[in-house]
């Protein structure tokens, strides 16, 4: 029983583990579900700086890759620019956090089938062996009944 105990000292240890990472996404703060950079621009005047190589910037851009729809890549508004690191940064740790929490039930679960193996037993204990009488009462009979 020596290996039970190990598995369920590791399951407890994951769940303390996954019990934090779940208080976080619980309070993530506000979140943009989008990438904050910065970027730098070339603009199409030859005898600009950053024809030279001297680019136009930072300017704050988001990035947003919603699954089957368009991608959207478009300029931040610049008072809002650091709202928007700070809520993207706020997301992409929320996403992080909610991956390691699949990762741990994974884990867990196949720790539990450990737990669940190690408590087995064989089913042919419990089979009728060829031979052997159903295990149904047997009938009295009325020989010994003599008054």
């Amino acid at each position: 029983m020596d290996g039970v105990s190990q598995v369920r000292q590791k399951i407890s240890q994951l769940n303390q583990k996954r019990w934090t990472l779940t208080e976080s996404v619980m309070r993530p703060g506000k979140l943009l579900t989008a990438s904050f950079y910065e970027r730098m621009t070339k603009c199409s005047n030859p005898n600009c700086k950053c024809a030279s190589g001297e680019l136009h910037g930072p300017f704050p851009w988001i990035y947003q890759n919603l699954k089957g729809q368009k991608l959207i890549s478009t300029s931040c508004v610049a008072e809002k620019a650091e709202d928007a690191r700070k809520f993207s940064e706020n997301y992409k740790v929320f996403k992080e956090n909610w991956n390691q929490i699949k990762a741990l039930d994974d884990e867990i679960s196949q720790l539990i089938a450990q737990v669940q193996s190690f408590h087995e037993v064989e089913t042919k204990e419990f089979v009728k062996q060829v031979g052997e009488r159903r295990g149904r009462k047997q009938k009295k009979s009325d020989e010994g009944l003599e008054e």
